[in-house]
């Protein structure tokens, strides 16, 4: 009896210390611009007024929103806050606009759509504003070249950019797809030669288009009836702006987010966790005919969210064709290569749906999937573009202006030949930006 009464007491301890026993916390190993200037104690900042560009992805090592750091920190003076596209909350989608607002006092100002370069009265009294912004590595997931507008402002009214750097979470080695050409230009893309994928923070990116020699130049667009402004800088003002950089530490190039130790914290509505984030870097490129194509009347790609899951791009359809044609064809494509880092299959749950797996981001092609699917929609049906709004949107995000025309004369795509030519552009992008590197 002694025996089962110890026993029982055994488990029952077991139990209770799994149940209240504390998570063992995963430290960090890599320190955020934000996290090294509170170690420094804010210095930089004292005894000036500031603005911040951020949003609820700016938050330092302890998940402390940024705008609440400065806020509190002793002798800095917080006077307002720019959002960008999404909102300071995050939670607006892409083209849906939202008003000036305040927070605990502070005035929140929308840097988007015909606003996204600051209005000068908004930088009054301002002595620096700082910049705290989680990208995911993609070249028309626009929070960069929000940066870039504000700085332009910036430095056009004397004011200091300050810019707390973050990792970039497909690492500093994803670089490649297609090249944006100067006439395509826009907020989704400001620097021309820019790949799709950059393989930069946004701290190397702010270093990058401050020494442009050519200064940038963004053209006004029109999307869906929202006015989005144009850019015009001279490499004068850029050069002449004062610009600093508060790198990370532990960061290196090798590095993808699931590395740093970082908790991952929602970047707009479609990516809520990194897992989404890896998806839309792999079939980003497709999902731009969705909008802007047509069909034989019908959309060309179908996406299907699977909420239950939170894998915003996790499933997808077409109406050309079915789920095994599009499995079999992009199987074909991939013979002979190494790994792809994904895998489609005929969903399980719906068998009229495509699923995409990502299981290695490092080992998937940028933008490769998007040309093959392109290639594969001319194999079935002609597709042309809705309107010239539409035209200009895919344009203005897929940048290649060479596979734009081909799209519009209904020219049959080169796979092999964007290959080829993405690789050389790409290769000429990471030799002109290398001097500005911040990490190994």
């Amino acid at each position: 009896m002694k025996f089962w009464f110890k026993l029982a007491l055994l488990i029952v301890g077991i139990v209770l210390l799994s149940i209240y026993h504390p998570k063992r916390q995963i430290i960090p190993c890599v320190k955020l611009g934000i996290d090294v200037l509170e170690e420094r104690n804010f210095d930089i900042l004292q005894q000036k007024n500031i603005g911040i560009l951020t949003n609820n992805a700016g938050i330092d090592s302890k998940g402390v929103q940024t705008w609440k750091v400065l806020k509190n920190a002793p002798g800095v003076n917080l006077k307002a806050i720019f959002a960008p596209v999404h909102g300071l909350k995050g939670n607006f989608m892409s083209l849906e606009t939202f008003f000036d607002d305040e927070v605990d006092d502070i005035p929140i100002y929308s840097v988007y759509a015909s606003n996204s370069r600051p209005k000068d009265k908004w930088l009054q009294g301002l002595d620096a504003v700082v910049v705290d912004l989680q990208g995911i590595g993609t070249r028309f997931y626009n929070y960069w070249a929000f940066m870039i507008y504000v700085m332009a402002a910036c430095f056009e009214n004397n004011i200091e950019v300050i810019v707390l750097d973050r990792p970039n979470p497909l690492g500093g080695h994803y670089v490649g797809g297609a090249p944006m050409d100067p006439e395509n230009t826009s907020i989704w893309g400001p620097i021309p030669g820019m790949p799709l994928f950059h393989g930069m923070t946004i701290g190397e990116l702010a270093r990058y288009c401050k020494e442009i020699p050519e200064g940038i130049t963004a053209h006004q667009q029109i999307v869906t009836g929202v006015i989005h402004s144009g850019l015009s800088v001279s490499a004068e003002t850029l050069r002449s702006g004062k610009l600093t950089i508060i790198p990370m530490e532990g960061w290196t190039r090798d590095m993808i987010w699931e590395n740093t130790g970082l908790k991952w914290v929602q970047t707009s509505p479609n990516i809520p966790n990194l897992q989404s984030a890896h998806e839309y870097a792999v079939t980003a490129p497709m999902f731009l005919l969705t909008s802007n194509f047509e069909l034989d009347c019908c959309n060309f790609l179908k996406s299907e969210p699977d909420w239950g899951q939170n894998l915003p791009f996790h499933e997808f359809s077409s109406r050309y064709t079915v789920p095994q044609n599009i499995v079999q064809y992009v199987s074909d494509i991939l013979k002979g290569r190494p790994s792809s880092g994904f895998s489609l299959e005929v969903s399980r749950k719906n068998p009229n749906l495509v699923e995409i797996k990502v299981t290695n981001i490092r080992r998937t092609v940028p933008g490769f999937l998007g040309l093959v699917m392109i290639a594969l929609a001319q194999r079935h049906t002609k597709f042309y573009f809705y309107n010239e709004d539409s035209l200009r949107t895919f344009g203005t995000h897929i940048g290649d202006n060479e596979l734009l025309q081909k799209l519009v004369q209904m020219e049959r795509i080169q796979i092999q030949y964007f290959e080829e030519k993405w690789k050389k552009s790409t290769a000429a992008f990471v030799e002109k930006t290398k001097p500005f590197y911040l990490y190994e």
